[in-house]
């Protein structure tokens, strides 16, 4: 495993199955939990609905998976702690390999006290890191995944009206990594991911007739703060970028870039310090166009046709491991099914 000693990498794997296990363990059937006259009726509200998601996509292309049967609740807002690891002066992130499942660019812990542990091995190494909180990810069919609370979007235990928006895109979301996955390809998986999710949530409110809903309202409202911040993170990158291949001294890189991070932090307000590690994950999970639009209407937005399509990219497609730019990848599929851009 890259950038972990033998010793760092058996724990990691002992802990990633351990978790994996006490959440399998931990899974109450759905039904049984809608029956618990303990629970809230806004909770019973959006467990009734997973049936009708489940159905809506596999509708639209997405596997059919014995996914989210059960339902398991977390004490937290986050099921892992994810990772990211950068070289200070250039968007160069650390990359994590395992057997079967392929590479990473972050990596993922069941435990908080052990992501920072984690973190601090390479802040004190001089690198960028950044920890986040995931409320949710795919073992890709590994493991029947339950539904996590850590998937409802809630305030001070109060689950939030947007709540069903957002719960049908994670759950799609999550759905096309069991659906189209290739190894060593992050920013493709978690690009894809992003891109249907959105489109079919959208199409998911549209075919029931709730695009003016509140709680639908309530869900683009969030979706367009969250696009602002990813637009100036963006932004930040491609400006930072142009300072790193500069020929700039070492020390007037560091300088701009404190300048560049500290005014971005002020103008978001952000929870936590932005570094490179930060702007990498928001670029691996990126929806940006990438050549993906082009493709959607060139297979009249069918969803499953899209999906088989792109299903044709093998590992062989792209030049080495994690790409960030996947539009010539996208391009060579456009002109070896249509002829033409």
């Amino acid at each position: 495993m890259l950038s972990l000693s033998s010793c760092s990498s058996v724990y990691y794997l002992f802990q990633a199955g351990r978790g994996q296990l006490k959440l399998l363990n931990r899974g109450v059937p759905i039904d049984s939990v809608i029956e618990d006259p303990k629970s809230s009726p806004e909770l019973n509200s959006l467990l009734k609905k997973i049936p009708d998601i489940k159905k809506f996509g596999e509708k639209e292309g997405l596997k059919p998976t014995s996914n989210y049967r059960e339902y398991v609740k977390l004490e937290e807002d986050a099921v892992v702690y994810v990772v990211t690891v950068s070289d200070p002066l250039q968007f160069k992130p650390k990359i994590f390999s395992f057997p079967l499942v392929g590479s990473f660019n972050y990596l993922g812990w069941f435990s908080k006290e052990d992501a920072k542990k984690f973190a601090t091995t390479f802040e004190k190494a001089g690198f960028d890191v950044d920890v986040r909180g995931a409320a949710a990810y795919s073992t890709l069919g590994w493991f029947k995944d339950p539904l996590l609370s850590s998937m409802i979007p809630k305030v001070d235990g109060k689950i939030l009206p947007e709540a069903y928006p957002e719960l049908v895109n994670v759950f799609l979301h999550e759905s096309v990594h069991a659906t189209l996955y290739i190894s060593n390809q992050s920013y493709f998986n978690e690009s894809l991911a992003c891109f249907i999710a959105d489109l079919l949530t959208e199409r998911y409110f549209k075919e029931r007739g709730e695009l003016s809903s509140p709680e639908y309202l309530d869900y683009l409202k969030n979706r367009d703060r969250y696009s602002n911040i990813r637009k100036r993170m963006s932004e930040t990158y491609q400006e930072l970028k142009k300072v790193y291949d500069s020929a700039l001294a070492l020390d007037a890189k560091k300088t701009k870039k404190a300048e560049i991070l500290g005014s971005l932090e002020k103008e978001l307000g952000f929870h936590r310090s932005i570094n490179n590690a930060t702007l990498i994950q928001f670029q691996t999970y990126d929806p940006g166009d990438h050549g993906f639009g082009i493709l959607f209407k060139k297979t009249n937005e069918d969803v499953r046709t899209f999906l088989q399509l792109l299903s044709q990219l093998k590992e062989k497609d792209f030049e080495h491991p994690q790409m960030e730019e996947l539009s010539g990848v996208l391009e060579k599929l456009l002109i070896k099914n249509y002829g033409a851009k």
